[in-house]
């Protein structure tokens, strides 16, 4: 009985010295912790100062990005970037009015990182409450400098504007719109109201409803804060160029 005993003592010592030299089934060795995925990656490490930028230098960053969208954009690490922004916060450097086009992604336009800049996107764009309650919250809350109006080619809310098409609630947006019309119209038509048949005209009614909605933020005393500068640009949807500030639309 005791031989037996010792037999089998000595068979579950061989058993446990073998699972411990090659590993039991589906065991991770703990030499060999996984990798940290993409998501957590940048989760730790102090939070980035936030970056004071002026008007200017805010302007020259979308110029910046406007470049790289033509071209080459950057290579953005936005696993790390979603960490570290939903851990350290936003710190966006300009708001960008835009329409709510889905070939203008703002973002995309000007190459620009999570946390960068603000979008306020509604067709044609136009300007209302809600707008401008965003536009407070960036430029009196945050302390955002520089505010862009983008309108773009072949706007669809623009030819619907001109063409006064009937809707629920469109009507009253494409009548925001009316201003930048009657503009075009006066100084391209004779003062006749454009119809949709130009391509031309309506991407100049885009840029003068940009103008137009740029000089309306400018008379709302509670956002004239120091330092705060508005423009106003043109996106053209097939070279991807912003043309900031343009009197007129190119060739």
């Amino acid at each position: 009985m005791k031989n037996n005993a010792l037999k089998g003592f000595v068979i579950v010592i061989a058993l446990i010295l073998a699972l411990a030299a090659f590993g039991a089934p589906g065991a991770q060795p703990k030499d060999k912790a996984p990798a940290p995925t993409a998501d957590l990656q940048g989760a730790e490490g102090p939070c980035p100062s936030a970056e004071e930028v002026d008007a200017s230098a805010a302007l020259e960053k979308l110029k910046a990005g406007n470049l790289r969208w033509q071209s080459t954009m950057e290579e953005r690490k936005w696993g790390e970037q979603r960490a570290e922004t939903a851990r350290c916060g936003q710190h966006p450097f300009a708001v960008v009015v835009a329409c709510m086009d889905s070939r203008v992604p703002p973002e995309l336009v000007f190459d620009r990182e999570l946390g960068d800049i603000f979008v306020i996107r509604v067709a044609g764009p136009v300007l209302n409450m809600d707008a401008q309650a965003s536009l407070e919250y960036a430029l009196v809350k945050l302390h955002v400098k520089l505010v862009l109006v983008l309108g773009h080619t072949d706007c669809g809310a623009v030819k619907g504007a001109v063409d006064r098409v009937k809707g629920t609630y469109l009507a009253e947006l494409l009548r925001k719109v009316e201003p930048a019309i009657t503009n075009v119209s006066a100084e391209f038509n004779h003062g006749r109201r454009i119809t949709s048949e130009n391509p031309k005209n309506l991407d100049r009614v885009s840029l003068a409803n940009a103008k137009h909605v740029h000089s309306e933020i400018l008379k709302l005393p509670t956002l004239a804060r120091p330092g705060v500068q508005v423009k106003w640009g043109l996106y053209y949807l097939g070279s991807g160029k912003v043309a900031f500030d343009p009197k007129d639309v190119e060739p």
